[in-house]
């Protein structure tokens, strides 16, 4: 099952080790929103997981998805953190006087 990076933050924030009540949230989530697009999002979301993926398969997925996002959010931490402690505009500018 592929998942894009914002059905992956969906499960980082909502989703938990058994597989029932995470589609089970994800309906009550769907029900709860108020936006149409993010509406369909989350319920096309929830019947992926609950269409596509085993329950026996999905604990091992949960954790995997869990150390994956844990990762990408260090990873973009990490760069915010170049990103604000880099003077690139200085460095530019001298070498284009």
């Amino acid at each position: 099952m592929k998942l894009s990076i914002r059905e992956k933050k969906v499960l980082y924030d909502f989703a938990c080790p058994n597989h029932h009540n995470t589609v089970t949230r994800l309906k009550w989530l769907t029900a709860l929103t108020v936006d149409p697009q993010a509406k369909h999002r989350i319920l096309e979301l929830a019947r992926k997981l609950e269409t596509e993926m085993e329950e026996s398969w999905y604990t091992g997925f949960y954790h995997q998805l869990r150390a994956e996002m844990d990762e990408y959010y260090c990873a973009k931490r990490r760069l915010r953190l170049v990103k604000e402690n880099t003077d690139y505009e200085e460095d530019l500018y001298d070498e284009a006087v």
